[in-house]
């Protein structure tokens, strides 16, 4: 063997012992760098007792309990949030009006990192006569915010209904464990509708009880023969050995990650990394409009909530939350999805009125998720 030859094999090897160092280590301080340690995550005991006591929920995945207190903090303060007997996240609204509308959805129906005064629902109060419920609930898809709408005894003066949700709502549509799209999320285990026969199908909620982790490794193995991002995200982005070849499948995605990685360990520009993690999620999911079933999905979906409201006598209205990259989308696929749609239900896109106001302003930052300031939710 060649001088030349042993050592381009010798740096090779360095090299691979360098990344085997430097990811093994950024893998225990980022959450979305993953290795094959990550297809069986650790449940730890402490966490599973928390988890099924204060948010798991057998029928929506996770749910907020009535009559509780969540702390969430941002930008070194802490926001305290009162949950009251509906499971509904309480304001200020006046105690002398009735509630006559009610809300669904995800973290931009909650209204993520903002005081309880400084919800779209709180100032919507200060145009109309009446207050309304908040059912947001974190990280919801379009298929979880139907089965709470349709579980959810709401009182009978309720004659408006508003279900809001991001554009990303069609990914997590396709998911019942979202550790496969959102690394790391490892408690996120949900139940989900299949198409079956041009009808939705429902698959229940992996986790039923405490029970359920002691059959954790079944479960998994179960969830990565039918999991839709087991093959198209999780096992595209799980670094390996070698890792130079496992870098070089992906190397645009691998090498901004492991950079912007390094940038917030260092304290250097520490929000670049959500901002590529979360554009990147928008620009695959916006692809993922262009699939004919997941369009039937989630009209599908839309309609289920439409007929349920019919049977109740309330006015239903789908609102359009865009995130903040979805606004830098060249093609937008779901705004003209649910352009489509528009002779069929009453839809608000807030993308028309966003695009033309100043992001900074209406967003927080990207550390944030890019949830709505109050001024957006105003």
């Amino acid at each position: 063997m060649s001088k030349l030859v042993l050592s381009i094999i010798v740096l090779i090897l360095i090299f691979e012992l360098i990344l085997f160092l430097l990811i093994n280590f950024l893998r225990s301080k980022v959450p979305w760098v993953i290795t094959k340690k990550d297809e069986y995550p650790v449940f730890n005991k402490k966490k599973i007792s928390t988890f099924l006591k204060k948010t798991h929920n057998i029928y929506l995945g996770w749910n907020w309990k009535p009559n509780t207190t969540h702390k969430e903090k941002i930008f070194h303060k802490t926001n305290k949030i009162y949950f009251g007997k509906f499971g509904e996240r309480k304001g200020f609204k006046s105690l002398k009006r009735k509630n006559n509308f009610a809300s669904f959805g995800d973290s931009f129906v909650f209204c993520r990192y903002v005081n309880n005064n400084q919800t779209w629902q709180e100032y919507l109060t200060k145009f109309i006569k009446y207050n309304g419920f908040n059912f947001g609930v974190g990280n919801y898809g379009l298929d979880q915010i139907y089965l709470k709408y349709l579980n959810t005894k709401l009182p009978k003066n309720i004659k408006t209904v508003y279900i809001g949700f991001v554009p990303e709502t069609l990914s997590r549509c396709l998911c019942s464990w979202k550790h496969y799209h959102e690394f790391n999320n490892i408690y996120g285990f949900k139940p989900k509708f299949s198409l079956s026969k041009n009808s939705l199908k429902l698959i229940k909620n992996p986790i039923k009880d405490k029970n359920s982790f002691k059959n954790i490794h079944s479960i998994i193995n179960n969830l990565k023969k039918k999991e839709f991002f087991y093959k198209e995200k999780f096992m595209k982005h799980k670094l390996g050995f070698p890792f130079i070849y496992y870098i070089f499948l992906n190397p645009f995605h691998n090498t901004k990650l492991l950079f912007y990685s390094l940038l917030k360990i260092f304290g250097i520009n520490k929000n670049k990394i959500y901002e590529f993690i979360i554009k990147e999620n928008c620009f695959k999911n916006d692809d993922y409009f262009l699939e004919k079933k997941n369009k039937v999905l989630i009209k599908k979906l839309m309609l289920k909530i439409k007929k349920i409201s019919k049977s109740r006598n309330q006015k239903i209205y789908f609102i359009i939350f865009p995130q903040k990259h979805d606004l830098s989308l060249s093609k937008r696929n779901y705004q003209n999805f649910f352009l489509m749609l528009n002779k069929e239900f009453k839809i608000i896109d807030l993308t028309k009125i966003f695009e033309n106001k100043d992001i900074n302003k209406i967003y927080l930052p990207d550390q944030y998720g890019g949830h709505l300031s109050p001024y957006g939710n105003k």
